[in-house]
C-alpha cells in the first residue's frame, strides 16, 4: 500500500483559488477580493469533506449542502439543502417525522457535482418527490422505500429509483423561519450493511476535493456569465436554463442580472398568481452567493412580503435602503443576479423591470405602500437574524 500524505493531498489544492480567480476577476483582483475568493473556496472545501468523502452510498446520511456558511449556487434562504450519494441497485429506506414546514422534496440527480460538462450540457432530474405524497401516521411519520423494484414483501409506501440515479437531493422550505419546524429525516440502506470505507477510497476522494471546488463554484461563475449573455442587464424573466441544470421541476424559475450604481434602484412588478404552494425572490453576487441574507434582507418570501391591493408583489434592489417593505439589499456587489421561485402556480407572471433613482422609488410604488423607517429596519433585521438560525441545516 502507498497512498498520498496529508503535505502531497494538500498540494493537489494548489492553484485552485487563482483557477477561480481567472474566471471571477480576468483583469486582476484586488486583495479584498482575493480574501473573499479564498472564503469561498474554503467553504465549498468544507461541503467537499462532508458531501463527497463522507458521504457513502452504503452507509448514507442526508448532509448539510448549502446555506449561509456554504453559500453557493444561490442558495434559497427558505430552503435547507441536504445531499447523500446513493446506488442505482441499492434499495435504501427514508424515514422520520413530516414537521411543520411548508414543503420537503426529494430530487433524484444524475449528474457529478464535480463535473461542470454534464451540468452544463443539462442533466434529467428523472423524480422528484415529495414527502406530502407519502402515508403519515397520527405523529406525522412516515417511512418510504427508494428501490429499483418494488420488494415483494413491502406494501408500504415506495419511490422508483432510477437506473442513473447518483445523488439525492434534499430541499426543505420555510416561510416562517422561526415558527416551522423543520422535518426530521434519516435513510439507510436495506440490502447492504455496509462496511468501513477503505483507507484506498478515502484517499480518492480526499483528492477529488480539487474538482468538487472547482465544479461547484466554477459552474455557477459561468451559470451568472451565462445569464449576462443571454438575458442582457437589468432585464428580468423566466429562464428555462435551471430546468436543465437541477432545478425543481414543479417550481418556475425567473433570473435576471443587475448592474446598477450605488444611488440607482432596480423595481421588479410582478402580479401574483390565483393560487402557488410557494414563491420568493432573492439577490446574489455575481458568483451566485446569495448575500447574507442573516444579517440584510436579500431575500422575501411569500410570507414576509408586502402585497399590493392589486395583487402585485413588487420589490426594489438597490444598495441604499429605500424605506420600502419589499428591500432586496445587493450590498456593495456591482452587478450580480436576481432571483423568483415559483412553486406549484396556477399561472406565472410575466414581470417587468424598471431602473430608477432610489430617491425616486416611491414615485414608482402605490402611494400605500408603508414606509419603514431606520429604527424599524433595525428591529426587522434582529428578529431576521434570530429566525434565520431557529432552521436546522446541520
Amino acid at each position: 500500500m502507498n497512498l498520498p500524505t496529508w503535505d502531497e493531498q494538500l498540494r493537489s489544492l494548489d492553484g485552485v483559488v487563482d483557477e477561480l480567480l481567472a474566471t471571477w476577476r480576468p483583469e486582476g483582483a484586488s486583495e479584498e477580493e482575493v480574501q473573499d475568493m479564498n472564503k469561498l473556496a474554503l467553504s465549498i472545501l468544507a461541503s467537499g469533506y462532508l458531501c463527497r468523502v463522507h458521504t457513502d452510498a452504503r452507509r448514507p446520511i442526508f448532509m448539510p449542502l448549502w446555506n449561509y456558511a456554504i453559500n453557493q449556487g444561490g442558495p434559497d434562504p427558505d430552503y435547507v439543502y441536504s445531499t447523500t450519494e446513493v446506488v442505482p441497485d441499492g434499495v435504501y429506506v427514508i424515514s422520520g417525522t413530516r414537521g411543520t414546514a411548508r414543503f420537503v422534496e426529494i430530487t433524484q440527480q444524475t449528474f457529478d457535482m464535480m463535473n461542470m460538462g454534464q451540468l452544463g450540457n443539462g442533466s434529467p432530474v428523472p423524480h422528484t418527490h415529495d414527502l406530502d405524497d407519502l402515508t403519515l401516521d397520527g405523529e406525522g411519520r412516515f417511512r418510504v422505500i427508494l428501490s429499483a423494484e418494488r420488494p415483494d414483501d413491502w406494501a408500504g409506501d415506495w419511490w422508483p429509483l432510477d437506473p442513473r440515479t447518483k445523488r439525492l437531493l434534499m430541499r426543505k422550505c420555510a416561510c416562517d423561519w422561526a415558527g416551522e419546524v423543520d422535518a426530521r429525516v434519516a435513510i439507510s440502506r436495506l440490502d447492504d450493511a455496509g462496511a468501513d470505507m477503505s483507507p484506498q477510497e478515502t484517499a480518492r476522494r480526499i483528492s477529488d476535493l480539487r474538482d468538487w471546488i472547482l465544479g461547484m463554484i466554477g459552474f455557477d461563475m459561468g451559470l451568472v456569465r451565462w445569464y449576462r449573455e443571454h438575458h442582457g442587464v437589468n432585464t428580468f424573466m423566466r429562464s428555462t436554463k435551471i430546468d436543465s441544470i437541477g432545478g425543481l421541476p414543479t417550481q418556475a424559475y425567473y433570473d435576471g442580472i443587475y448592474e446598477i450604481d450605488d444611488d440607482e434602484a432596480l423595481i421588479v412588478d410582478a402580479e401574483l398568481p390565483g393560487s402557488c404552494r410557494y414563491w420568493q425572490a432573492l439577490v446574489a453576487d455575481d458568483r451566485f452567493c446569495t448575500v447574507d441574507w442573516v444579517n440584510r434582507q436579500s431575500s422575501i418570501n411569500d410570507t414576509q412580503a408586502h402585497i399590493d391591493a392589486d395583487g402585485h408583489f413588487r420589490f426594489v434592489v438597490s444598495h441604499q435602503d429605500p424605506g420600502v417593505p419589499n428591500w432586496l439589499d445587493k450590498a456593495d456587489n456591482p452587478w450580480g443576479i436576481i432571483q423568483m421561485r415559483f412553486n406549484r402556480g396556477d399561472r406565472y407572471p410575466d414581470p417587468s423591470i424598471v431602473k430608477v433613482p432610489v430617491a425616486d422609488v416611491r414615485a414608482h410604488l402605490p402611494p400605500e405602500t408603508p414606509v419603514v423607517t431606520v429604527e424599524h429596519r433595525r428591529e426587522q433585521l434582529a428578529q431576521r437574524r434570530e429566525a434565520a438560525q431557529m432552521r436546522q441545516i446541520w
